[in-house]
């Protein structure tokens, strides 16, 4: 059995300042380097006895997309399933954010591909922020999310989607899907399954899973940067023909999830107390994140808050990775290795996250900013932030700060940035990372550490911008209502 694979995470962020791109990988490549999805799901796909071929591989976030951008995308991601029939069925990974000039990407596509392919089985495994407009259930019955925030469980959630996808193929269950939906909206750093009290959730969705009837169930927190119609948090359950029992396990799981609201954990340290924090810590390494400028949410990646508080308090074997800042990058090129530069860094474009800085400091290494990811999220998966550099600048009270500047906004969350630079987070005492919760994923993974070296505290820090955990910075003007936590309930 054949089935294509389309990964489509882009997330839109409605607030940022540029239009979104859908750049893609598109088809089969022979390189492991381009062609990570197989490596991943390769091992999956033996297990179920599948044959899998890879369509599209969409990365990173931004801004909405327009209309004329999708279609270009349409377009080309018909061209590559006529080339790659037949196709048994078809599973898309997405985001579940995606908004096209303020639709809903997802539905779009798979309206799309039910009127090209009108019985053609669809299996579609979302992020833990999608938001599901009403119209979602009427293009597909299999639809799932994973168990975790952030999804570090994402391979086991893939599988389940294969093996759902194969048996609906097959004849063998008859998906019955119900989608409870909850006047709530979750800020992404706040959406935590490591810690109370949402740790409790995917012991309780496993259970459920458990239920001879029930082929899955998840819980989706939803994306409060997309301001559209639809946005909020939902149950997602699906049964095996049985619609009375899903709407029952519906309705606990979301009571549960309203209950649990009043009990988060969220950010309190500015980041200027959280930098004083890590500075003074009995024990190192540190990860701070700065939640306010995270390109996993569509930030631009350019803030400057962390760097200056960074210089302005001494601090010392710091890290910040990164900074989008393409004009840096070109004097530092211009300059090269071992020269030491003054320019203004960061924040020339979106001052939402902060202005341009003023540095001084070393030319240490330059790249070209390729390298394959790190992070448990999507191991081997290549990424392009364009021509990069280190930099190693000074600062207040002898402050010595290590600073990735990048091209692109990427996956900052993600270590292997720092390595493809020659900067290993082991030498850090404090490591920042432009990262509202993808961090988490490898933070605890002490597969990624040495022994000595692995992170002592993680502390989410408040930071200004798009992704930021304070809804009252944004004016919301499609954003359903009432809706916690900008209105009681």
């Amino acid at each position: 059995m054949r089935i294509g694979i389309a990964w489509l995470t882009y997330r839109s962020n409605t607030f940022a300042l540029t239009p979104g791109k859908l750049s893609a990988g598109w088809g089969e490549d022979p390189k492991p380097a381009v062609n990570w999805l197989r490596t991943m799901l390769e091992p999956l796909a033996q297990r179920l006895g599948l044959e899998l071929v890879n369509l599209c591989d969409v990365q990173s976030a931004g801004g909405s997309v327009s209309t004329a951008e999708f279609l270009a995308f349409l377009q080309q991601f018909d061209e590559t399933l006529d080339r790659t029939k037949p196709i048994d069925a078809l599973l898309l990974h997405t985001s579940g954010t995606l908004v096209v000039d303020g639709m809903s990407g997802d539905v779009l596509l798979l309206q799309h591909l039910r009127q090209r392919h009108p019985t053609l089985p669809i299996a579609v495994l979302v992020d833990h922020v999608a938001q599901l407009p009403p119209d979602i259930t009427d293009v597909t019955p299999l639809i799932l999310g994973p168990h975790r925030w952030p999804p570090r469980d994402r391979p086991q959630r893939l599988e389940r989607a294969l093996d759902l996808l194969r048996q609906w193929a097959r004849g063998r269950i008859q998906p019955t899907l119900v989608v409870h939906r909850l006047p709530l909206v979750f800020p992404l750093a706040v959406q935590r399954t490591d810690i109370p009290p949402f740790d409790r959730l995917s012991r309780k969705l496993a259970a459920w899973e458990a239920h001879p009837n029930v082929l899955t169930t998840s819980v989706l927190g939803g994306f409060p940067y997309a301001d559209v119609s639809y946005a909020g948090a939902s149950v997602i359950v699906i049964t095996d023909g049985d619609s009375q029992l899903g709407n029952a396990i519906a309705h606990e799981l979301g009571q549960e999830l309203l209950e649990l609201r009043n009990a988060l954990h969220w950010p309190t340290l500015t980041i200027e107390e959280a930098i004083h924090r890590a500075m003074t810590a009995s024990d190192h390494p540190v990860v701070l994140l700065d939640t306010g400028d995270a390109p996993e949410a569509g930030a631009p990646g350019e803030g400057t808050a962390a760097l200056w508080a960074a210089l302005d308090l001494g601090a010392r074997g710091t890290i910040v990775s990164a900074i989008v800042d393409p004009e840096a990058v070109e004097i530092a090129h211009r300059a090269g290795p071992g020269i030491t530069i003054e320019l203004e860094l960061g924040g020339k474009h979106d001052h939402r996250h902060g202005y341009p800085i003023p540095v001084r400091g070393v030319v240490r290494r330059i790249g070209a900013g390729i390298y394959r990811r790190r992070s448990p999220l999507a191991p081997g998966q290549p990424v392009d932030v364009g021509p990069s550099v280190w930099l190693e600048l000074e600062g207040r009270y002898h402050a010595r700060v290590d600073v990735i500047v990048t091209s692109k906004p990427g996956p900052f969350d993600d270590p292997e940035l720092l390595f493809a630079l020659g900067l290993s987070p082991h030498c850090a005492s404090v490591l920042v990372l432009k990262s509202a919760l993808d961090a988490f994923a490898w933070c605890h993974d002490s597969r990624l550490w040495k022994s000595n070296s692995f992170p002592k505290e993680v502390i989410q820090a408040l930071t200004p911008g798009i992704s930021t955990t304070d809804l009252s910075f944004f004016t919301f003007r499609q954003l359903p209502r009432p809706i916690w936590p900008l209105d009681e309930l």
